[in-house]
């Protein structure tokens, strides 16, 4: 899954995948082209409402989001609106980019950062830190976290060990190939230790960005030129559930691409390829868990790599 899990990808034009997603989601890979804009039931099924507990800040409520030029925000599902809270200080090192996120229920940032090879856009090297967004100057700070070997890009979220719980676990699925029809191995990272630990068997036929939610449950976003979908995954064996396919607004070459539960939407930040310019502005795309488009917002001149949400945001609006 390269790209970012919403740009992962440092690969640049040659991704179709999410190579943002995990290097950014592109034909091929995910786009690592620069830009920001200043403006301003699944494997645990049913409903539930609230904010899946109690002690959460209402930062911690909110979607986050990293573009390719390392700017971190705050994205408002409400209005719509981002608040730029500064850029990423991370010291990765030379030829690394942020590929995908996740956010806990302290408000810390999860960024996962990809070396890609120039030519396949295949992931050569990634680093996992977390970041402070509620501190002055966004504290980053590098995990012990070492990466499989056979899984060096993934995608990220968050989802509670119980419906309505207010304990949780970071999911990842990932490869090392530059394709979106990849075969991705899920697992999980202790954000304490930093192990990660594989599910036996656990498998995703493709590359996604992954997001969670208080319902327990876990879902995947998967662009594609032709065929985007989002689906419900078994947390346990990594089998589709409810797989809906996304209207003809989400088909084209993915460049940059990330995913983030709301409110009982979902919300894909996608920018795709442009033969020209290499990547367009990312369009934010408000989706029900039935694949109905419900609402697209544009950007200027952001590429969104990686966006990441708690187990705090409200599972529904009231």
């Amino acid at each position: 899954m390269l790209a970012s899990a919403a740009m992962r990808a440092t690969v640049a034009l040659g991704f179709g995948l999410l190579v943002s997603t995990l290097v950014a989601c592109g034909p091929a890979g995910r786009d690592n082209g620069g830009g920001d804009d200043t403006g301003g039931g699944p494997d645990g099924g049913g409903g539930g409402s609230g904010s899946g507990g109690d002690n959460c800040s209402d930062a911690a409520k909110l979607v986050y989001v990293v573009d390719s030029n390392n700017q971190l925000s705050q994205f408002d599902p409400t209005t719509k609106t981002f608040k730029d809270l500064g850029a990423l200080t991370c010291s990765a090192g030379t030829g690394y980019t942020p590929f995908s996120m996740g956010v806990d229920r302290n408000s810390n940032a999860y960024v996962l950062y990809v070396n890609a090879d120039p030519l396949t856009g295949a992931p050569i090297g990634s680093k996992l830190f977390r970041v402070d967004t509620q501190t002055t100057g966004l504290p980053c700070t590098a995990t012990s976290f070492q990466p499989l070997s056979s899984m060096l890009g993934f995608g990220m979220g968050f989802s509670t060990d119980t419906m309505g719980g207010s304990t949780d676990k970071l999911y990842v699925a990932g490869s090392n190939t530059a394709a979106t029809t990849s075969t991705s191995q899920l697992a999980t990272i202790d954000t304490t230790t930093f192990q990660i630990t594989t599910i036996p068997g656990g498998t995703i036929q493709g590359s996604p960005e992954l997001t969670g939610n208080a319902n327990a449950e876990l879902w995947a976003f998967f662009p594609d030129a032709n065929n985007p979908k989002i689906q419900g995954v078994n947390k346990m064996t990594g089998a589709a559930i409810t797989p809906a396919p996304l209207p003809q607004q989400l088909k084209g070459e993915p460049a940059a691409w990330a995913f983030a539960f709301y409110g009982g939407d979902y919300w894909i930040f996608l920018a795709k390829q442009n033969v020209l310019t290499g990547a367009d502005p990312t369009i934010v795309y408000q989706v029900s868990p039935q694949g109905q488009l419900k609402g697209m917002t544009p950007t200027t001149n952001r590429r969104i790599v990686g966006a990441g949400v708690s187990t705090c945001a409200p599972t529904v609006i009231l």
